[in-house]
């Protein structure tokens, strides 16, 4: 476990499973992660064996720190270990700070232990709130993919952003 001021991050479980997919089919998240379309069980079943078995993604729990209860999911993938860099993605059902603490420790994790020079990511322009939690957690906007994204409400711009580990070796 990788412990923050306000979550724990965990591995997954085989019990988690259950709980993530009822997040992943919550329309608002789905919306906010891009995924087009309801999973079933199945899917979702295959997709999480894929995920935990893949050397180029790592998927955990987020849990608040003092009740132990599921606030959602964090990861990486996109491994590069040349130019040391990974993309970090996360998808959490609360608000409150936990998401800024979650991805401030596992960045911490990501520079201090995996010795990784930078963490971007990918957000939609018009999820403010996940943008203000970036910000808050160091991350800088480095571009824009305009009209990258396409769903029901037309296409959207996409925001890429990153951190630098000031801290890291050549």
């Amino acid at each position: 476990m990788i412990s923050g001021q306000k979550v724990i991050i965990k591995a997954i479980d085989k019990s988690d499973s259950q709980d993530i997919l009822k997040w992943v089919n919550q329309e608002e998240l789905r919306r906010l992660t891009g995924t087009l379309y309801p999973v079933s069980e199945f899917e979702h079943e295959e997709w999480i064996k894929k995920t935990l078995s893949s050397s180029d993604k790592k998927l955990f729990l987020v849990l608040e720190k003092n009740s132990a209860r599921k606030l959602g999911t964090i990861g990486l993938k996109n491994f590069n270990h040349t130019a040391r860099n990974a993309e970090l993605f996360i998808s959490l059902k609360v608000s409150g700070g936990y998401g800024t603490d979650a991805i401030e420790t596992l960045v911490d994790y990501c520079f201090k232990r995996l010795n990784l020079h930078k963490i971007y990511l990918y957000v939609f322009e018009s999820n403010t709130r996940a943008i203000r939690c970036y910000q808050k957690a160091g991350f800088v906007q480095e571009g824009c993919l305009y009209e990258h994204h396409f769903d029901d409400y037309g296409y959207e711009n996409v925001v890429v952003m990153g951190r630098i580990n000031d801290k890291s070796s050549m």
